[in-house]
């Protein structure tokens, strides 16, 4: 029970550390322009995911392949480290020569 204890001592410390605000001022009028300076001149920043240009974006395209060939397919892309798409864009590649 003592480690939980030191564990729960130690939290709690870290925790009052966090939240004391005794040593917060305000910016100085030097501070307030190099901060203002920086966030104008800063990148900005959208959340999310960079989009894709449209002409190198993939594209789902639904096909029909024997069950037999599909298995295989997937039996041979699992054991070479690939994924199903990419097996059929390397044959597709192969195929037409690019």
């Amino acid at each position: 029970m003592k480690n939980r204890d030191t564990k729960r001592e130690s939290f709690e410390a870290m925790e009052k550390q966090a939240h004391d605000v005794s040593d917060l001022r305000p910016m100085t009028p030097a501070m307030r322009r190099q901060w203002d300076a920086a966030r104008r001149t800063g990148t900005k920043v959208k959340a999310g995911r960079p989009r894709k240009d449209p002409r190198l974006k993939s594209r789902i395209v639904p096909i029909s392949i024997d069950p037999a060939l599909l298995a295989a397919a997937d039996q041979y892309a699992s054991a070479t480290g690939l994924t199903r798409s990419g097996l059929i864009a390397e044959a597709l590649k192969l195929r037409l020569g690019r």
